[in-house]
C-alpha cells in the first residue's frame, strides 16, 4: 500500500470521528510529528570549518594517492 493511499485512508478515518476526546489525541499526535519539529534552521557561517584537512593550494593539482579517481 503506497503512503499516498494510507495517506488518504486516514483522512477520511478522521473526517467519520465523532469522539471529541479521540479527536484531541489525534491532534497531540499531529503536535509531536518529526515533521513538525525538523525546521530547517539558517546555516551557521564557518560551521565547516576544519572538515576540509587535505586541500592542495592549487585545485587542478591532484593530492599522492587519487590519481585513479582522476579523468584521463
Amino acid at each position: 500500500m503506497s503512503i499516498q493511499v494510507i495517506k488518504l485512508e486516514l483522512i477520511q478515518w478522521i473526517l467519520l470521528l465523532k469522539d471529541t476526546q479521540f479527536l484531541n489525541e489525534v491532534q497531540k499526535l499531529k503536535e509531536k510529528s518529526p515533521e513538525k519539529t525538523d525546521v530547517l534552521k539558517p546555516r551557521q557561517f564557518g560551521c565547516g570549518k576544519g572538515i576540509f584537512t587535505c586541500v592542495a593550494d592549487d585545485f587542478d593539482e591532484t593530492h599522492p594517492g587519487f590519481e585513479e579517481y582522476m579523468l584521463p
